[in-house]
């Protein structure tokens, strides 16, 4: 597997679970509060700039977005959770446009990003609970490392470790092209 994409695109932006694409590719669906960098980490990943927009206000995804990455693979971005604007009828359409994307979809892969410096929320722990009830590959992506020290970051994953001793936690800054090596190397080591 390839995820530093010779050819990558945007299949379809969707509102409803009828739009879904039927794809045979392996499957990885990024979650995560809103404004946590799931476009900047597909970004990083493929190694292109532009493949998903990278917003500067929190809740601008509100559609699912599926990435068709070389043959091998399809990234998922969906909606960030908890953002305190939406009315109460878009929290309503998210959680039923969630709920039928993991009844219909089946990921081989969750990421769950954590902003480092708001630690792990009571949405991030669940759907860690829902990977882990699945059998689903996942780790936790701790981003936006560049706003804390590395004594700081540190002492947080030794914190998130004591409590998640069985899941692999990964740092991510869009300003360190480090970042995402051993992140692509956790994807290609668990979905082949």
């Amino acid at each position: 597997m390839n995820l530093n994409a010779q050819e990558a695109h945007l299949i379809i932006s969707c509102a409803s679970s009828t739009q879904f694409p039927e794809t045979g590719q392996k499957e990885i669906v990024m979650v995560g509060k809103s404004n946590v960098g799931k476009s900047s980490l597909i970004n990083a990943i493929t190694n292109r700039k532009r493949l998903a927009y990278v917003g500067q206000r929190p809740g601008k995804t509100r559609l699912i977005n599926f990435y068709h990455i070389n043959d091998d693979v399809i990234l998922t971005d969906v909606p960030g959770y908890g953002f305190a604007n939406r009315s109460k009828q878009e929290q309503i359409h998210y959680g039923k446009l969630m709920d039928s994307y993991f009844e219909l979809r089946h990921p081989e892969m969750m990421l769950i990003l954590v902003d480092v410096r708001r630690g792990i929320g009571k949405d991030d722990i669940m759907m860690l609970e829902f990977a882990q009830h699945f059998g689903l590959a996942h780790a936790i992506v701790l981003t936006k490392t560049d706003k804390l020290s590395r004594n700081k970051i540190a002492n947080i994953k030794r914190e998130v470790f004591k409590d998640h001793v069985d899941t692999t936690i990964l740092e991510f800054s869009s300003l360190d092209y480090d970042t995402r090596e051993p992140i692509i190397a956790f994807i290609e080591k668990n979905i082949n």
